[in-house]
């Protein structure tokens, strides 16, 4: 057995020898719990370093503070101040869903192996990017526990998710002959504006249809994209994009520009026909909590139906029910925005364009598309070979 190691039934723990810097005595402090030898070799490691450059921090006592006293301080004394309504909102429902559970335990007492077996055993039933969002939630309630001292160390970073499917995450791709089929069939549904946006800008969907004529530039042949459609509090709402770097102006190309004028020029033409049974829409404005909430009725948007009444992100699911029913393909929404992405890429649009473009906020995010190998950079690479061979 490894020095400081020792096994109890089929757990795994350690031990570690400190010098008190007040009394000179020497402690020792053993922590216990872990799955496999090379994870408690791991956090002895860890605690050893730690010991060495903060001893007194390491021989604190441990705090007997409950979790649900740790969530409560963070939400309500620092949470509300810095994040958005939607962030709360997730943090509040992950809480609800999943994380009291452990609400009466004294966050120190809970262990990592406890946090990675519950994550593990949502495989079945949730989406792999739902259990990373509540990952991310526990991480971001212990790593103030850990600031605030309630716990001498911070058992987050031995905690482990499941890794993803073969297929999720992964960037799915439309050939030209799947968006033209896509495109042919939606032709007779009110979705075909946000389609066709979709396909020619790569916006994402709650940004597509929070979209309003007033953010086209037709001067200047630009959209603003500085807000998204969300469900919040019982109706449809207009509030901030997902990050702040989702905030952009993307150039539009003619054939999306031409549509929208003469989309917009029919628009017009059909509540002057329709007059009083045009349909008005209530929709909220909740721009940030700087700003008071506004419930308006007359903001013009571009994706309504022929009589005025809104269209929203859930139309996205219709779409997808037709296209597998008549046509065989999945359809969702944000594969347009990869679909865009990897065009980009494949023909040679510099890397911090194409960031700006889709409003990425992480490099390495618009980089996926860069490595990501396409038929077409394969038919071009062929292509080259053929004509100058090796």
């Amino acid at each position: 057995m490894a020095e400081g190691i020792r096994k109890r039934g089929n757990k795994y723990s350690f031990r570690v020898n400190v010098k008190d810097p007040q009394t000179g005595l020497w402690k020792n402090i053993e922590r216990g719990g872990f799955s496999t030898m090379a994870d408690a070799k791991q956090a002895r490691a860890i605690l050893q370093a730690e010991c060495e450059k903060s001893p007194s921090k390491v021989l604190t006592q441990e705090k007997k503070v409950r979790l649900e006293e740790v969530y409560s301080e963070f939400l309500y004394k620092y949470a509300v101040h810095d994040r958005e309504k939607s962030t709360l909102k997730k943090i509040d429902s992950i809480w609800r869903n999943h994380l009291i559970k452990w609400g009466k335990c004294y966050i120190s007492k809970i262990t990592a192996d406890e946090l990675s077996e519950y994550l593990f055993s949502l495989s079945e039933t949730h989406a792999h990017s739902y259990i990373l969002s509540i990952f991310k939630t526990m991480k971001t309630l212990w790593y103030f526990a850990f600031e605030k001292h309630y716990m001498k160390e911070n058992i987050i970073i031995y905690v482990k998710a499941p890794k993803p499917s073969s297929d999720e995450g992964q960037i799915k791709i439309y050939t030209k002959a799947e968006l033209d089929m896509f495109e042919k069939r939606f032709e007779s549904t009110h979705s075909i504006t946000a389609f066709k946006i979709g396909r020619a800008t790569g916006v994402r969907c709650g940004e597509c249809y929070g979209l309003l004529w007033d953010d086209i530039d037709w001067e200047h042949h630009t959209m603003s994209i500085n807000k998204q459609m969300v469900w919040e509090d019982k109706m449809w709402t207009l509030r901030n994009p997902k990050t702040p770097s989702a905030i952009r102006v993307i150039d539009l190309q003619d054939d999306i520009y031409n549509y929208l004028k003469a989309l917009r020029e029919k628009q017009l033409q059909q509540r002057e026909e329709l007059g009083v049974a045009y349909r008005v829409n209530r929709i909220a404005i909740d721009m940030g909590r700087s700003k008071p909430k506004e419930i308006r009725d007359d903001l013009e948007l571009i994706n309504i139906k022929s009589n005025g009444e809104l269209l929203t992100p859930d139309s996205e699911k219709f779409l997808g029910r037709i296209s597998r029913k008549e046509l065989g393909v999945p359809f969702k929404f944000h594969n347009l925005r990869h679909t865009h992405a990897s065009w980009l890429a494949e023909h040679g649009v510099p890397a911090i364009v194409t960031k700006k473009r889709l409003g990425h906020s992480k490099e390495e995010t618009t980089l996926r598309y860069y490595t990501h190998i396409t038929q077409g950079m394969r038919d071009d690479l062929l292509e080259k070979l053929n004509s100058a061979p090796c």
